[in-house]
């Protein structure tokens, strides 16, 4: 198997990308014509993805994932076609909440290479509109598959053609589950403690402002936040930021620095720091993959002016919806990456909490090491983690 990677960059101009890079870009405008036709209104899609083209011989949609936790969403479609024969298989991908590993565009080169290309665009343009949400995850790994070395067109009918999506389902605690949960935590009954050496380096209390992603996909990390403040045998006052991404808002009313949902609360009682986290889990639980961290942690700014550093306990897997508002951040964030090792899968880092962390003097960790210094991190230049290299462009961590 052959690849060729290619990388789009967010609002650059399509004129002077060659080949694929141009080909993806002029899909997202399709899907805003195709959208603004039938809504009759205006429509913007924004994306900021890395694209692989594979070539292979035969593609084979049903291979069972070397990880058992990753299931698969098949969409059929015809050889020629754009239409989704089976639109009730992303059913379970839609309800609830999934990371997204990849994205597969499966297709056999038509006759006509013009055709081929507008039928790709196409295919892209039915899965907008099957599930938007899908392109707010920044996380995936999208790729354009050619299926090649086939001249007859009955040959090429008989080959899969369509989308293969393969996710993993977050498990997600009930508001009712929390509340159990919560209640007991004086109990120390939730045993999971492998954020608490990151909790214990990171979190000095004097100054501090916490701010701590509370919707579903992270309930096995802010539990463990609550666990680890009971045990503290120093009760110190700390600051907090609660969020959920919204209170439940719609996804299509949610607003850079107006989504709210946002708590915030300083105490030195766990009773009444776990009172407001339980409201904000009562209050919402997310929905799409963005989140309102900036907003959350300006809230917290105007609550709390004499905060000196900021900690945050972020989603790996969720951007941040506001993230065009990082500049109005003036204090050092530490950004704690929570689900970078997720079922047993170690994932790339977000890039997002880098940029988070160099534009405001602060650093990134993880389970697996802490990223310092990233301040002097200047454009061109180049990091890596885990085995996956960053560089600076146009003022933006990307993964090469």
């Amino acid at each position: 198997m052959k690849t060729k990677k290619s990388t789009l960059y967010k609002k650059m101009s399509f004129w002077n990308l060659p080949g694929m890079k141009v080909l993806l870009i002029l899909t997202l405008l399709f899907c805003e014509i195709a959208i603004a036709q039938q809504n009759k209104m205006p429509v913007s899609i924004s994306i900021n993805v890395n694209v692989d083209t594979i070539q292979t011989r035969k593609y084979y949609p049903n291979a069972t994932p070397v990880d058992k936790s990753i299931k698969t969403a098949v969409l059929k479609m015809q050889y020629g076609s754009a239409e989704i024969l089976n639109p009730s298989a992303i059913e379970d991908l839609i309800e609830g909440i999934c990371n997204v590993i990849s994205v597969d565009i499966v297709y056999t080169d038509y006759r006509e290479h013009d055709f081929q290309d507008n039928l790709n665009r196409k295919r892209l343009a039915e899965l907008y509109f099957l599930y938007p949400s899908i392109f707010t995850q920044s996380m995936t790994k999208w790729s354009y598959v050619k299926q090649y070395g086939y001249d007859n067109e009955e040959d090429k009918k008989k080959l899969f053609h369509g989308i293969v999506v393969k996710y993993i389902k977050v498990p997600l605690y009930s508001p009712g589950t929390v509340e159990k949960m919560i209640c007991h935590i004086k109990e120390n009954t939730f045993k999971d403690t492998s954020m608490f050496d990151i909790f214990n380096r990171l979190i000095k209390f004097k100054d501090e402002l916490v701010c701590v992603d509370f919707t579903g996909s992270m309930s096995p990390y802010y539990l463990q936040l609550m666990v680890w403040l009971n045990l503290k045998k120093d009760k110190k006052t700390l600051s907090c930021s609660f969020f959920n991404d919204g209170n439940r808002t719609p996804d299509h009313l949610k607003r850079p620095g107006k989504t709210g949902g946002i708590y915030t609360v300083r105490s030195n009682s766990i009773d009444t720091i776990v009172r407001y986290a339980h409201h904000c889990i009562y209050k919402g639980t997310g929905g799409d993959s963005p989140e309102n961290n900036i907003e959350a942690i300006i809230e917290g700014l105007k609550k709390f002016p004499n905060t000196k550093k900021i900690t945050m306990i972020a989603d790996n897997w969720a951007d941040m919806r506001d993230y065009s508002m990082i500049s109005r951040v003036k204090i050092p964030v530490k950004v704690i990456v929570c689900g970078k090792v997720f079922n047993g899968i170690n994932n790339p880092l977000n890039p997002q909490y880098l940029d988070l962390a160099r534009k405001t003097g602060g650093s990134v960790h993880t389970m697996e090491e802490d990223i310092l210094n990233l301040m002097s991190k200047k454009e061109g230049d180049e990091i890596t983690v885990d085995g996956v290299t960053y560089v600076i462009s146009n003022d933006r961590f990307i993964r090469k």
